[in-house]
């Protein structure tokens, strides 16, 4: 039986044939079914459309270009291959990037009668940059060229001329047809000049790095509670052999566990090799949760804040400080990308970059609210590569290496003070909350949020109005309107509430904060259990018919531009805690908010 399980995806620009390419390789290997295809290809066997094979959705049919990763299986005489065809079209970069990021070997496929593009050069460097090192390089439609060893000759100097600037790269560059088939798996009669390896024979050649170097590590992936404080534990090794009474570090954090009770597939063993999934005990009581890696001290650290490359991939512009889902390995939580600069190549920080444009790559600072188990990309792959997920859509934003741990856990220790929580909230009347006020402008968030806090006043309570024009007349003055500026005027005031809340103060926030993003950030930074998100639900005609300020009127005459509302957009909130009327009696809006702090 086949354990050596080899992990390869195709990259390149759209059209060079990677589908029909990669078809012709299972076809040639017997590994698709026959009724597969008579399915996709007819009766007849049209060997012109066996793109696909592998283009599962009607929309790629259509088009006659691959837009999702087509995930196949199949064998050679030596090893296991686990394919991934991914998108050559540059909208659909992420799809290509998400398969290079777990792959061992890229088949770089270039069109031979059309040349290197600039989609076979972008996708050569997300593939260095997310690790990998191999490379097979396809010269394509080679029947296109008549087989010309001229040809093959100018395509392999430039492709030398390419890879100059990846100096850990291997690489070798195959001239073949999956039409026609020509060295693909079989040779063929038409390349007698040619002497190196069909794209199989490369395959099976490579070698790559074995899992169990390195230090032991686990990765938990479920924790099952078994009673009178007893818990088992479901992980994978990443690397290294863990045995029975191994004593390993569980990150993050600073405990050591002593491995006991190990089973691997099911079974007692006393040892683990990487890569095997199993099942543990810990002879100490501990609380590890899922996504803690167990490791050896040095080899992963806690942190939640690191410096990273990031590939950005979604369709709209990122913006530093906003929230996003960090993924690594089986670790979860939301982070932001607190400052960004261009990428250079010589791996330094270039210029700062305000956003962060489709298909760019950046050096990045990546901070969380609590730690991360991690590592360089560069020491321990598994450890040192994240993906960020969109909140709002759920849809892959992009993908990172952990370059080093900026170790802000370590360094940053909160001062413990003689007066505690409690006693604050004692002295100032009751618990620190937040009143978050949201909507548009002229929506009257501003008198709500005076209304209550006089009410609060009057009953002892000790109360602070944050107001948007009132901070941007101070602490963020240089401050502009843009997205990127918004979000960290919300960051600011935010981190202002939070302080304010943990003296037992009452804090009203009267802010426009038109993304839902970015206030679901101010709720991670305040604390979800102090902070209240009130919707102040004024249709827009009510506010424009006030327009305290005649803000409105300049909007609409193009004085001022990303005005929210009118060219800017709005985002309701989707679960708020309280929606009051800004059009409706001041007294019931209010008796609303001050119940809801009540409850």
């Amino acid at each position: 039986m086949l354990t050596d399980v080899l992990r390869i995806t195709t990259a390149g620009s759209v059209d060079d044939g990677k589908s029909t390419l990669i078809a012709r390789l299972l076809l040639d290997t017997n590994s698709i079914p026959q009724d597969h295809i008579s399915a996709a290809l007819g009766p007849t066997a049209d060997l012109s459309r066996i793109a696909d094979l592998l283009d599962g959705l009607e929309s790629e049919k259509e088009q006659g270009i691959t837009i999702d990763v087509a995930h196949r299986f199949f064998d050679s005489e030596t090893r296991r291959y686990h394919l991934s065809d991914s998108p050559g079209h540059e909208q659909y970069t992420r799809n290509m990037a998400t398969a290079a990021a777990g792959a061992d070997v890229v088949i770089l496929v270039l069109d031979a009668s059309a040349g290197i593009k600039p989609q076979t050069q972008r996708h050569l460097g997300i593939a260095y940059r997310l690790g990998v090192r191999k490379f097979i390089v396809v010269a394509n439609k080679f029947d296109l060229v008549k087989y010309s060893s001229k040809v093959y000759g100018e395509l392999h100097a430039a492709v030398d001329e390419l890879f100059s600037e990846y100096q850990e790269s291997e690489w070798i560059v195959i001239p073949a047809s999956g039409t026609e088939g020509t060295a693909v798996v079989k040779r063929g009669s038409k390349m007698r000049w040619y002497q190196g390896p069909t794209i199989l024979q490369a395959l099976d050649n490579t070698t790559v790095r074995a899992p169990a170097e390195g230090a032991p590590a686990i990765a938990v992936q479920l924790v099952q509670r078994l009673g009178n404080r007893q818990r088992r534990y479901f992980g994978t090794v990443l690397r290294g052999t863990v045995k029975e009474d191994s004593e390993l570090s569980i990150f993050p954090g600073t405990a050591q566990g002593t491995i006991s009770h190990l089973r691997v597939s099911g079974r007692a063993s006393k040892r683990a090799a990487a890569g095997s999934e199993i099942g543990f005990e810990l002879r100490e009581e501990r609380d590890v949760e899922r996504g803690a890696i167990l490791a050896e001290e040095g080899s992963v650290v806690s942190s939640h804040q690191w410096d990273a490359t990031v590939i950005w991939l979604g369709a709209e512009q990122g913006i530093p400080g906003r929230p996003y889902i960090a993924k690594m390995g089986y670790q979860t939580q939301r982070v932001t990308i607190s400052h960004a600069s261009e990428f250079s190549r010589d791996q330094h920080r270039g210029p700062e970059a305000k956003v962060l444009e489709p298909n760019g790559t950046y050096r990045a600072t990546v901070s969380g609210q609590q730690d991360f188990a991690l590592a360089p990309f560069t020491e321990f792959l598994e450890a040192g590569r994240f993906i960020l997920v969109n909140p709002e859509d759920g849809q892959t934003a992009a993908v990172g290496l952990v370059n080093f741990s900026l170790r802000r856990s370590a360094n940053v220790l909160p001062h413990s003070f003689g007066l505690d929580l409690k006693q604050r909230e004692k002295l100032a009347g009751g618990e620190g909350r937040v009143l978050w006020f949201t909507g548009l402008s002229g929506s009257g968030k501003s008198t709500i949020a005076d209304a209550v806090s006089q009410r609060l006043t009057d009953s002892g309570r000790i109360v602070s109005v944050l107001d948007g024009d009132n901070l941007r007349t101070g602490l963020n003055s240089d401050l502009g309107f843009t997205e990127t500026d918004r979000v960290e005027n919300i960051r600011r005031t935010a981190e202002v509430a939070k302080l304010l809340a943990e003296t037992g103060i009452v804090v009203a926030v009267s802010l426009i904060s038109p993304y839902r993003q970015d206030r679901e950030r101010a709720r991670d930074i305040i604390g979800h259990d102090r902070f209240a998100e009130i919707h102040v639900a004024t249709p827009l005609a009510i506010c424009e018919e006030r327009d305290p300020k005649g803000l409105y009127k300049k909007a609409r005459s193009g004085e001022i531009p990303n005005f929210t509302g009118i060219d800017a957009p709005y985002e309701k909130p989707a679960h708020p805690d309280l929606v009051v009327d800004g059009s409706g009696k001041l007294d019931d809006q209010v008796r609303k908010v001050l119940s809801l702090l009540e409850d």
